[in-house]
């Protein structure tokens, strides 16, 4: 039986030696690359690797999303099974790493489900954890909604759906209210 090849991405020592160790009691499993930087993920020649796990900050720095530059990269380069594991849990950096080509997305909090995770994504199963299948389907349903909308009313509609008050949006557009409100109308007869 062939093992699935792995690389993990991962700047804290003691969780790449926790997630080498996880991963190493699988049968069907073996890690072939360690990175524990940017500049060394960036370097790893991906024609032996099956899956990357990769953390999302790879620097003690709060605000480093590095490891996005890194799936963006990798995914350049052929790798196409990356499955991001990381504690951040914001909509908008979920759907940028899947805009960067991750296939998956796990909170290190759900650690447990990594392996089955990893034997989808060799299997070239699509398997959305449930620590981000909730603000996919949020971006699928905004998407299929907005879709009929011109690029200034999907402008409008994007500010309504924030939770703006059409005199909000007004002054956020410099336009008028009535302006908006024609929008709304608008905007309400093709999404309906």
């Amino acid at each position: 039986m062939n093992k699935i090849k792995m690389l993990i991405v991962e700047d804290d020592p003691v969780w790449m030696k926790c997630l080498s160790d996880y991963i190493g009691k699988e049968n069907d499993m073996t890690v072939v690359k360690q990175a524990y930087t940017k500049e060394e993920a960036l370097q790893v020649n991906c024609s032996n690797i099956d899956v990357a796990l990769m953390d999302l900050s790879l620097s003690s720095e709060d605000v480093d999303l590095s490891g996005l530059e890194v799936a963006e990269h990798l995914n350049s380069k052929g790798l196409e099974k990356i499955i991001m594991l990381t504690s951040w849990d914001a909509p908008e950096i979920i759907l940028e790493s899947f805009d960067k080509g991750a296939i998956n997305y796990i909170t290190k909090s759900s650690y447990k489900d990594i392996p089955k995770a990893i034997r989808d994504a060799y299997c070239d199963k699509v398997s959305l954890h449930s620590d981000v299948s909730g603000v996919l389907i949020k971006e699928l349903r905004f998407e299929r909604k907005a879709k009929p909308l011109t690029p200034a009313e999907r402008e409008v509609y994007e500010l309504k759906e924030q939770g703006l008050t059409k005199n909000q949006i007004a002054q956020k557009l410099f336009k008028s209210v009535e302006t908006i409100k024609k929008q709304f109308r608008m905007i309400n007869k093709k999404i309906k």
